[in-house]
C-alpha cells in the first residue's frame, strides 16, 4: 500500500456509497480505529476499506462531517460553532455514533 493510500480510508455504507476520508479523521471512531489497527484480525486493516452494513449513506456522511468538525475544533479555546443534525436523522445518527464509538 502506497503512503497516499495509507493516508486515506474508504467507508462503504449499507446502500453502496463510498466515502474516502483521511485516516486520521476516521480514527476518531473507536470502532474503526480498532478495525484498522488490528493486524490480521480484520480484513479492514489490510484493505483500508470498512463496510458498514447497518449505516445508510445519509447517516454516514453526517458522521464523517462530524469527525472533521471534531478534529478541527478539538483543541479550540474560542467559541465553537454549532454542529447541526437534521431532526429526521437524529436517532439514526445517534445510533451510528454509538456503534462507531464516536
Amino acid at each position: 500500500m502506497a503512503n497516499t493510500e495509507k493516508e486515506f480510508v474508504t467507508l462503504q455504507s449499507s446502500d453502496g456509497f463510498q466515502f474516502v476520508i483521511h485516516r486520521e479523521a476516521a480514527m476518531l471512531s473507536g470502532t474503526i480505529k480498532n478495525m484498522l489497527n488490528s493486524s490480521g484480525q480484520f480484513t479492514e486493516s489490510a484493505e483500508g476499506v470498512v463496510h458498514l452494513r447497518d449505516i445508510k449513506a445519509v447517516i454516514l456522511e453526517k458522521v464523517c462531517q462530524y469527525w472533521y468538525y471534531r478534529a478541527r475544533y478539538m483543541n479550540a479555546v474560542n467559541d465553537i460553532p454549532h454542529f447541526d443534525i437534521e431532526p429526521e436523522y437524529a436517532l439514526e445518527t445517534l445510533m451510528a455514533a454509538d456503534f462507531l464509538d464516536t
